[in-house]
């Protein structure tokens, strides 16, 4: 008779960014009233409220940024998800079976006309046991936004990258009024935004070899070491504008030189799909799971410079 789970989750978020002579600080807080109903022990419907609040305050370096008051921006957001999920869990970081999870989300600035956001997504994973611990993990993932503003998605590096790097020279469509930004990952081999676009689409593979507990048939001591894990992955995906990522539309195949009074608009027509691969250690270090990886991205048929990622995160 009570079937229905409900939460209520407040988020707050902090970052700092440049802006020309000025040091802007953003503070994010977000509330979210979420309603679960599960259908089966497997699957369920989940819907959220969002109320989401986004506040600019530009530091002061000098008299002129002292005298700038503080943005604000509101959104109203509802999102609706349907997952399903019947893994077994085998160990740290280690499952049998499949989950995977279908979304749409709404969000509209209360104060201004135009101003809706649309997203809809997907993210499907697949655990397949080889031998004993011995797993194959598989997930293929993708979103796109529509509506009057859009999300730029930026494909490459991995999920909680310490000392993240970031491809700087890749454009960013200037015609799509992008809202928000989010990160496409992990696309191992290359630095955040080494595509960019209102769409994505990735494919990830890996083998997870939880080598000691694989060849030790007796209880290990060791955190460290019986979490220790070997992997080995392959990742593929792309991320644009337009009806799919050979679209005339994406910026990635245009270079604009200027020299006055001339501009030209060369269009370079290289392969928008990249995809990466390499090896990767992985355990659980004071209480985190610490991920080291090392790995070649293929970009345009050509394999570019090894890429070392040291990060916190599970799963994918």
């Amino acid at each position: 008779s009570r079937r229905t789970d409900r939460s209520i989750t407040f988020q707050r978020q902090a970052r700092r960014e440049f802006s020309g002579f000025s040091i802007v600080q953003f503070h994010t807080h977000t509330v979210d009233y979420s309603l679960k109903y599960p259908f089966t022990e497997l699957s369920a419907v989940k819907a959220s409220l969002i109320y989401r609040v986004d506040r600019a305050v530009t530091l002061a370096t000098d008299p002129s940024n002292l005298a700038r008051s503080n943005a604000y921006l509101h959104n109203v957001g509802v999102k609706v998800q349907y997952i399903f999920d019947n893994t077994i869990n085998k160990g740290l970081n280690l499952y049998n079976g499949t989950r995977y999870k279908l979304w749409m989300e709404y969000y509209q600035d209360p104060s201004a006309e135009n101003s809706d956001v649309q997203v809809a997504g997907f993210d499907i994973r697949h655990y397949q046991k080889v031998h004993r611990d011995l797993i194959l993990a598989l997930r293929f993932a993708g979103s796109t936004s529509f509506g009057n503003r859009n999300i730029v998605h930026y494909l490459g590096g991995v999920d909680n990258w310490l000392f993240q790097k970031i491809d700087n020279d890749m454009p960013i469509a200037d015609d799509q009024n992008y809202y928000f930004q989010t990160l496409a990952s992990p696309m191992r081999g290359f630095f955040v935004n080494s595509r960019n676009g209102n769409t994505f689409a990735a494919v990830n593979a890996e083998i997870r070899w939880p080598i000691f507990k694989y060849l030790l048939n007796k209880p290990i001591k060791s955190d460290f070491i019986e979490n220790f894990q070997v992997s080995a992955f392959n990742d593929v995906g792309s991320a644009w504008t337009g009806l799919h990522p050979y679209s005339d539309e994406n910026r990635f195949n245009q270079v604009v030189l200027q020299q006055n009074p001339i501009t030209v608009t060369v269009d370079n027509n290289r392969e928008p799909i990249i995809w990466g691969y390499g090896f990767g250690l992985r355990s659980r270090v004071l209480g985190y799971f610490v991920r080291a990886d090392w790995a070649w991205g293929v970009d345009d048929g050509i394999v570019l410079p090894r890429v070392f990622y040291l990060s916190l995160s599970m799963d994918f």
